[in-house]
């Protein structure tokens, strides 16, 4: 390999390597989830959404999350199917979850986002689901 080669080929890596850091190449999703998460947040469950339940939960890896705050319709209801049938668009898709400590069934309980995008305030304002202020513990709705 010649040195002008050499060259062309360091100067394509360097290039690379900026734009990569400038616009975010590896994923904005990724980096505004770990630089946001809330300090009250008693763990963080990060991972592939694998199952909806409903409107309210679903479930990261196989582990079941309650989306705190949120208020939708049950499943044997048509309100509730139809939030169902929303919410499972969100299957395979990567899910922070802050955790705020509760626990009711066998669900933890937590504030997420997909791919960036708080995932309750998206179910508030894309269906009939509504904010249930009592669970708001950290108040961000």
């Amino acid at each position: 390999m010649n040195i002008s080669m050499r060259y062309f080929l360091i100067l394509v890596v360097v290039s690379f390597s900026i734009f990569s850091f400038k616009f975010g190449f590896w994923g904005e999703a990724s980096e505004a989830s770990v630089s946001k998460i809330d300090t009250r947040a008693v763990s963080v469950l990060k991972g592939t959404i694998t199952h909806v339940r409903d409107g309210d939960t679903f479930e990261i890896n196989g582990i079941p999350v309650r989306i705190s705050a949120l208020d939708c319709a049950e499943n044997s209801t048509p309100k509730g199917k139809k939030i169902t049938r929303f919410a499972k668009k969100f299957l395979g898709k990567q899910a922070v979850c802050e955790l705020t400590g509760a626990k009711t069934y066998d669900r933890v309980v937590g504030y997420c986002s997909i791919e960036g995008k708080d995932f309750a305030r998206t179910m508030m304002n894309e269906t009939s689901c509504k904010l249930w202020a009592k669970y708001d513990v950290w108040d961000r709705y």
